[in-house]
């Protein structure tokens, strides 16, 4: 959706993904390119040209010196006409990038990826390339998307489709026809893991009874929670081996706090602890205390008592000394950080003397 404002700002709208975005602060005249999902707009002494509205941070500027009155397309050309005062200049817009949009609306992928092919790549023809792959991957033509991502220069992709068109040619599928639903299994969980569609990956490579393979993937895209959860489900014999695996990767890279929580879902409450407190995450090391109970060193009590006060966190040091029935020192703690109210009530319902 495009529309102009009572302040002549030009907005879009994308209904499928509900997203808005501001495309030019003053606009004197906009227009869709007809048969094409092409836009031109005025702005001052600026003709802005979207030949892919789809990416909007990506507009062609030709300077002008007049007003717009139209746009004219006959066959092979389209023209903007502008007012010069005297005269009316017209201003030839690319048609190759136009005939892309037409043709990726009919999708006809070969088409539109027989128009880029002789353009060089610039943020124009980048753009183009990039709406093409997304399409080409819905359309599962697997053969144009690496195309597609080799003129991008992303490597990784396209390798990565490179050996999805092998396996689904050695399966006889007619991956340059862009029929959905042709493609095997196999190949369609892989396509999916690309496109991180992860619950359609792992259904389709649990149906195959691929249950390694579903954990290998989530362990390389560093989703260990789902990884852990589907050798739980299949009661894989190398679950307490993942999960130990987890646990030491949250270390190495120092996710301390996503390792105490393992700990405290484990009931080891004292190593969450410790792990909260080197993560600086004194707060939640007294949460540990709180939620749980327990007997605990008093010179830890302490230093968590102190790491809140460093922090600036009084109020929760306040919590932690009520609940180990320290009144006074939780009201001193109270009335650091300013929590009159809560303490107003605890002296109320008798809490403090």
């Amino acid at each position: 959706l495009l529309y102009r404002d009572k302040r002549h700002a030009l907005h879009l709208f994308d209904l499928r993904s509900q997203q808005h975005s501001s495309l030019l602060d003053y606009c004197q005249y906009v227009q869709w390119v007809p048969r094409s999902d092409v836009v031109v707009a005025h702005s001052r002494s600026s003709l802005c040209v979207w030949y892919s509205i789809s990416n909007p941070d990506k507009v062609t500027v030709i300077g002008i010196k007049g007003d717009v009155e139209g746009i004219e397309r006959s066959l092979g050309r389209t023209e903007v006409l502008v007012n010069e005062g005297l005269t009316t200049t017209t201003y030839a817009l690319d048609e190759a990038l136009i005939d892309f949009g037409a043709a990726l609306d009919d999708l006809d992928l070969q088409r539109a990826m027989a128009t880029l092919e002789p353009l060089e790549v610039n943020a124009e023809t980048a753009a183009q390339w990039s709406q093409l792959a997304a399409v080409a991957l819905e359309q599962e033509a697997l053969a144009v998307a690496e195309r597609c991502y080799a003129a991008l220069g992303d490597v990784a992709k396209a390798r990565y489709l490179h050996k999805l068109v092998k396996a689904a040619s050695k399966s006889g599928s007619a991956d340059i026809a862009a029929r959905p639903g042709q493609l095997p299994t196999s190949v369609c969980a892989k396509l999916a893991l690309l496109s991180k569609q992860w619950p359609v990956a792992e259904a389709l490579l649990l149906a195959q009874g691929q249950v390694d393979d579903a954990i290998g993937a989530y362990q390389q895209a560093h989703r260990w929670d789902d990884a852990i959860r589907v050798a739980d489900t299949a009661r894989h014999p190398q679950t307490e081996e993942l999960r130990r695996s987890h646990y030491q990767w949250l270390l190495e890279t120092s996710q301390e706090d996503k390792a105490a929580a393992v700990k405290e879902r484990e009931g080891d409450y004292l190593a969450a602890i410790s792990l909260y407190l080197k993560g600086g995450l004194p707060a939640r090391a007294a949460q540990v205390i709180i939620s749980h109970g327990g007997a605990y060193d008093p010179a830890l009590l302490d230093s968590i008592a102190a790491a809140l006060g460093k922090a600036g966190l009084h109020d929760r040091c306040g919590d932690l000394y009520q609940h180990l029935s320290r009144s006074q020192e939780a009201l001193q703690a109270y009335r650091k950080g300013h929590a009159y109210r809560y303490t107003y009530w605890q002296v109320c319902c008798g809490s403090f003397s």
